[in-house]
């Protein structure tokens, strides 16, 4: 039997000379290759600027017999377009042309399409040349005749094209479909156009809630089906049901199932209901008969008519005047052929909207976090952090604020001005809810995190896996220091010029609490360059961020994104690493230029005085160590330098200032001079934000001597506490003996 052509719609005989660059090229690439006849040239009749060339391709290798039917010769039409942006398309002309995989959509009765390429257009038009072109062509059909131009580690082929239709479904889909006490319905999302693309969302509601503004929905799970050629559905429900049966599915009978189950034991009126349907169809797809799904295609279709009066048509209901009823007639429901087959349908694409493992996948995040975490301040810093981290699916967060959302927020917090007036905590955990389209995606507790009488607090940190303190003082971070949590603690904050942010992180033993991590960060602030001017235009004694709350400061919000960028990244990073971390940044607004700073971490010191508690570290007493080697055999000394916390009867030693050069040094005596000392100390004051200050004084003992307080020691403990009467504060004298290092606290109790 001859073979049958279609005919080339809108196209005539092509009378005078080719005109578009690619149809002269191919047809210069066409003379010089052997395996390929052309047999006609064609214009457009439509007005479009397109020409055509109808061709017959030989490929020897092509085997006679192959199982999806391809022959050689192929007779193939390459469309040429003009404006030459995208590669000429190519039709099959055989009217039996077999469905095979990678085709391109074109309607039903028209020449099938080859897709001969898996990269975008412009890609392919980079390099794009004629003979290559002829030779990717008969490539296509070589590859396709053989069973491999779908490479076994390449994606499934899905059934069907998409539509300009899109069903969006929510992330939790089957979590929520396992619950009884919900239902679905579709609804529009405006605009209802864009681009050509409509948009339903599928939602919830409880059963029982007759109240809907939406469309019913069907949801059904079709048995697994093998990958093949992908095609369009049809417009009508019969077309669709006809292509679903070419695939081993009986669209009628599952339809009419789902439909039987979902009317009301009583019945239903017909009188107000619906006049449009959503079917939604997962269907499993293997690549192979007999081997496991490996993934599940959705799709919906959009009918003319109303759930009730599909069933009606299905024969899953009858009715009785406006009544209608489930249908149990003898034998089984059984369809009336027409009345259902001949109703329009339009097919939608089924999105799924990310999961937490979808957003780490979309932005390549290395770990999927802390399964209860908490942030503590839900500010500028806060909620951008909470942004990003939700965007990345990363972690389970619980927000504690007390604080709500002001007007002025507005210019740097992730706030809308709709909740103006809200918690920061909950406008924060609505934030995460419509990033991730679910309710409780999130937790807020509108509380003080310093509040130890809180019980939902208390329990959030208890149960935590980490807590990152955003917040603007240090009041959470040395309280948490000294609580039996076990979470891993992390400090970040911005400086209040914004130019700077500053991230520290405990070890996964809590060795190193946040306490010691702010003073070794105080320390490099007075020891490295870079702590000259990390933080300029503080406010006074508070070190993490007068920056962030105090809107005397003019502080853009794309500061606040930038070091959260790299906040939230680094803590990303740094939480699967078990080391505690002190880094620091500094970022040139001017050129954008970004300098770290890494600060080494050393194990704490704690030391017991009485009633009070004194923190200082190993990298500390190396420091003195050294400091008093330089000076031997003589004595040395100097100022201590810390801070005191009394909330927590605690006081930390940040550093010491060397002997200043009028100090006189001797075997057996030291006195601390004063040259130069109020200059020092005022730099301290102003490197740290007003922090760190005056603690007392420490010296060293000669060789031979351990750091045992010698009568001389015990008068100068005496005077300094006297001196330090005034202030009502508790002072610290520390000596450095042969083999031991040794603190010894006073303090004039009234």
């Amino acid at each position: 039997m001859p073979l049958q052509y279609l005919e080339l719609a809108g196209f005539a005989p092509h009378d005078g000379e080719l005109y578009l660059p690619h149809s002269i090229e191919l047809c210069q690439a066409i003379a010089r290759n052997r395996d390929v006849a052309l047999l006609q040239v064609l214009k457009s009749t439509e007005g479009a600027d397109r020409e055509a060339l109808v061709v017959d391709v030989e490929c020897d290798e092509i085997p006679n017999r192959n199982p999806v039917g391809l022959r050689s010769p192929e007779r193939l039409a390459i469309v040429v377009s003009a404006g030459g942006d995208r590669p000429p398309t190519v039709l099959a002309m055989r009217q039996d042309f077999p469905a095979v995989m990678h085709l391109n959509a074109t309607p039903a009765g028209e020449p099938r399409s080859l897709c001969l390429y898996f990269e975008p257009h412009r890609s392919v038009m980079r390099s794009w040349t004629a003979p290559k072109f002829l030779r990717r062509i008969q490539w296509w059909l070589l590859e396709t005749s053989q069973g491999t131009l779908h490479a076994a580690d390449q994606p499934l082929e899905l059934p069907f094209f998409d539509t300009g239709w899109e069903l969006v479904i929510p992330a939790d889909f089957d979590q929520l479909r396992q619950r009884s006490d919900l239902r679905f319905f579709a609804s529009f999302i405006e605009p209802a156009h864009l681009r050509g693309t409509s948009t339903l969302m599928l939602r919830t509601v409880a059963v029982g809630n007759a109240k809907v503004e939406g469309l019913g929905v069907a949801i059904i799970d079709c048995p697994p089906i093998v990958q093949g050629s992908r095609t369009d559905i049809p417009s009508t429900l019969g077309a669709a049901a006809d292509e679903l049966a070419r695939r081993g599915l009986d669209l009628a009978a599952m339809l009419r199932d789902n439909l039987w189950q979902q009317i009301h034991p009583k019945g239903e009126t017909l009188k107000g209901a619906s006049d449009r349907f959503v079917v939604m169809l997962n269907m499993p797809v293997c690549r192979e008969p007999g081997a496991p799904p490996e993934r599940t295609q959705r799709l919906a279709l959009l009918t003319a008519v109303g759930r009730l009066d599909l069933g009606l048509r299905l024969g899953a209901y009858t009715r009785v005047d406006d009544q209608i009823f489930k249908d149990t007639p003898i034998g089984g429901r059984v369809p009336v052929e027409g009345e259902w087959r001949s109703l329009l349908t339009l097919p939608a694409a089924v999105l799924d909207a990310p999961n937490r493992q979808a957003f780490r996948a979309l932005s390549a995040t290395p770990n999927p976090g802390p399964d209860l975490a908490v942030i503590v301040g839900a500010g500028a810093l806060g909620s951008e952090l909470l942004n990003l981290w939700t965007r990345a699916g990363w972690g389970v967060w619980t927000i504690v604020d007390s604080d709500h959302v002001k007007p002025h927020n507005l210019a740097r917090h992730a706030a809308f001005s709709n909740q103006v007036g809200q918690p920061k905590a909950s406008a924060c955990q609505t934030l995460v809810e419509l990033v991730h389209g679910s309710a409780g995606a999130a937790r807020a507790i509108v509380a003080d995190a310093c509040d130890r009488n809180s019980k939902d607090v208390d329990a959030a940190l208890a149960a935590a896996d980490l807590v990152v303190d955003c917040s603007t003082t240090v009041d959470f971070p040395r309280l948490t220091s000294g609580s039996a949590h076990t979470a891993r603690h992390a400090s970040v904050f911005l400086t209040p010029n914004g130019k700077g942010s500053v991230l520290l992180l405990e070890d996964q033993a809590r060795q190193c609490r946040l306490r010691t991590l702010e003073a070794q960060y105080y320390r490099a602030l007075l020891s490295q360059s870079w702590g000259q001017s990390h933080l300029d235009g503080h406010l006074g004694s508070f070190w993490s961020g007068a920056s962030c709350r105090d809107i005397s400061y003019k502080l853009p919000h794309s500061s606040v994104v930038a070091h959260a960028a790299t906040l939230a990244e680094q803590l990303i990073r740094r939480h699967v690493q078990p080391q505690a971390a002190i880094q620091a940044w500094h970022r040139d607004p001017e050129t954008g230029s970004i300098q770290v700073f890494d600060v080494p971490v050393h194990v704490p010191v704690v030391r017991l005085r009485g009633p009070l508690t004194v923190h200082l570290d190993q990298g500390l007493e190396d420091k003195l160590r050294q400091l008093r080697a330089v000076r031997l055999p003589a004595e040395s000394g100097g100022v201590l330098l810390g801070y005191h916390d009394l909330n927590l009867g605690e006081a930390v030693i940040v550093d010491v200032l060397p002997p200043p050069p009028d100090s006189r040094h001797s075997t057996g005596h030291f006195e601390r001079g004063v040259e130069g000392l109020l200059e020092s100390y005022s730099e301290v004051q102003r490197r740290t934000g007003n922090v760190v200050g005056y603690l007392g004084e420490w010296h060293s003992h000669p060789p031979g001597h351990s750091a045992r307080q010698s009568p001389d020691d015990l008068l100068q403990l005496f005077k300094l506490a006297l001196g330090m009467a005034d202030d009502g504060l508790p002072v610290i004298q520390l000596i450095v003996g042969e083999h031991n290092l040794e603190l010894y606290a006073g303090e004039v109790v009234a």
